[in-house]
């Protein structure tokens, strides 16, 4: 089979699936692991799929699918994501959360956004509890 025709199985058999493991699609489309996995290494180096932490495994995606990555992404594994994305940016646990904030909203005012909605919440529940 052609390496064209593999990488296209791939994304069809991901459309299906939503994601999947290299050896889950090894298996579905009866190649070697190794071979599946350069496949993946080439769709994901053309932007076509990307790979999320399912905890020790890594799931690929289809980039353009959102809804197969939220209902494939672990809380644990969001965090630590966030957490690795937060460091690449300089920050450390003793950083204080606003100027987090105002970091953020330099360049990726949506993160600043969230984040910021996120602390007034748990402000709120913590606040509400103490009642």
């Amino acid at each position: 089979m052609e390496p064209a025709e593999v990488r296209r199985r791939i994304v069809e058999y991901l459309k299906a699936t939503g994601g999947a493991s290299v050896y889950q699609i090894a298996k579905a489309l009866g190649i070697s692991y190794g071979a599946a996995q350069w496949h993946l290494y080439v769709l994901e180096r053309d932007g076509v799929v990307f790979t999320v932490s399912h905890g020790k495994k890594r799931i690929a995606v289809l980039r353009d699918s959102l809804d197969a990555y939220l209902h494939s992404l672990k809380m644990a594994d969001f965090f630590k994501e966030l957490w690795a994305y937060l460091r690449s940016r300089g920050v450390s646990s003793e950083t204080p959360f606003m100027e987090v904030i105002d970091m953020l909203n330099e360049d990726r005012r949506d993160i600043a956004l969230a984040l910021l909605s996120i602390a007034k919440n748990l402000y709120q529940m913590k606040k509400a509890s103490s009642l």
